[in-house]
């Protein structure tokens, strides 16, 4: 990224802050830029429509107001969601998947690795299998058994390992069991020696469902799970809560 772009956005990132309209003298004393610099800087964003120029001071402008809004639910909770993807593979060492629920699949958001060296075939942005994945099933667990019904009717379910749940009333068992204990698991059945287990998270106020998931070798995850998991339900309640305080915090200033 070039020097220009980066004092740009920094340019930007202090208005979004500044709580209301800013003078030019304000900025320039406030960011410690000299006045021609900053004067510059603000006619080429204001060329763009990305600020405004008011009679009280310069705000962000209708542009990017608009791009902003034009972001999807999604990427709005991965990028609230990354210090605590990244905090929860600190705590376990293990590799941290944020999954997300839309247009009747489930896709990977983001992903923050524990350090130990696992590779695994995924990566944001990449859709997922919801049959042999934890972050797929703890997603099919929270929609109605009629939707799940539905999916072992229409959807492909191709055996990627030997411990693969193909069979339609062995998967429809294995989403009443996630249900009962309110977390899935994957035993090896996306990738072979690879465990992984996960838990949902939903925000109805944005219509967001997804999970949040641990994945590790077969060696080190075992169930029961015991401080893992304690970890990962309490990462998705943190999750929640950071997501529906910005999301509250929005509403009150409109």
């Amino acid at each position: 990224m070039s020097g220009s772009t980066v004092k740009a956005f920094e340019l930007l990132t202090y208005l979004s802050r500044s709580g209301g309209p800013v003078t030019l003298a304000r900025i320039a004393r406030e960011t410690g830029w000299d006045k021609a610099t900053a004067l510059r800087y603000l006619g080429s964003l204001a060329e763009a429509g990305a600020v405004e120029k008011r009679e009280t001071g310069w705000v962000l402008g209708l542009a990017l107001i608009e791009l902003a809004s034009r972001v999807p639910v999604s990427e709005n909770v991965a990028a609230r969601a990354r210090s605590i993807l990244e905090r929860l593979a600190r705590e376990t060492g293990e590799t941290i998947n944020l999954g997300s629920w839309s247009n009747g699949g489930a896709y990977y958001l983001a992903k923050a690795d524990g350090g130990r060296n696992l590779r695994l075939r995924t990566s944001p942005g990449d859709r997922l299998p919801l049959h042999c994945t934890a972050v797929g099933k703890a997603i099919l667990a929270t929609l109605d058994q009629a939707y799940l019904e539905d999916f072992l009717l229409q959807a492909p379910s191709q055996r990627l390992t030997p411990t693969t749940i193909t069979e339609a009333d062995a998967f429809r068992e294995e989403i009443s069991q996630v249900r009962s204990v309110g977390y899935a698991m994957d035993r090896e059945e996306y990738e072979p020696g690879l465990v992984c287990i996960a838990v949902p998270v939903e925000i109805p106020a944005l219509g967001f469902l997804g999970a949040v998931s641990v994945s590790g070798p077969s060696v080190r995850m075992r169930d029961p799970f015991g401080s893992i998991l304690d970890l990962l339900r309490g990462a998705a309640r943190d999750i929640v809560t950071a997501v529906s305080a910005v999301q509250r915090t929005e509403s009150e200033e409109d």
